[in-house]
């Protein structure tokens, strides 16, 4: 099937929601996996990740006030530094590739006309 400018336009929408669901089943994934690496004392933080669909894709975000230091790492009262635990980086890097994968698979069997 020959792909014109026309023809993408035309298929935009259905395009945009592919992607759009593949990157969201992404962001799920990424919270299983961050919520598995996660340090637990009362499980507000793990709790608090969770996945939300935007506009333009999803976002994955972690609501405990205490989860930036966690991630990022913190000084502590006697001025020593606690590394951040990177919880939700790692799922990220553990996941995105897969999902850039996924989207040109299936958006090139889309423009084959192997509809999914």
């Amino acid at each position: 099937m020959p792909i014109s400018l026309e023809w993408l336009r035309l298929n935009e929408a259905e395009i945009n929601d592919l992607v759009k669901n593949i990157i969201m089943r992404g962001a799920n994934e990424i919270v299983q996996i961050a919520k598995s690496i996660v340090p637990v004392k009362t499980g507000r933080l793990r709790d608090s990740i969770q996945a939300y669909e935007r506009f333009d894709g999803a976002t994955v975000l972690a609501s405990a006030p205490y989860a930036g230091p966690v991630e990022l790492g913190h000084a502590t009262r006697s001025g020593s530094f606690v590394f951040g635990v990177r919880f939700l980086s790692q799922a990220a890097h553990q996941v995105i590739p897969a999902i850039s994968f996924e989207i040109e698979d299936q958006i090139n069997a889309y423009l084959k006309g192997e509809h999914f």
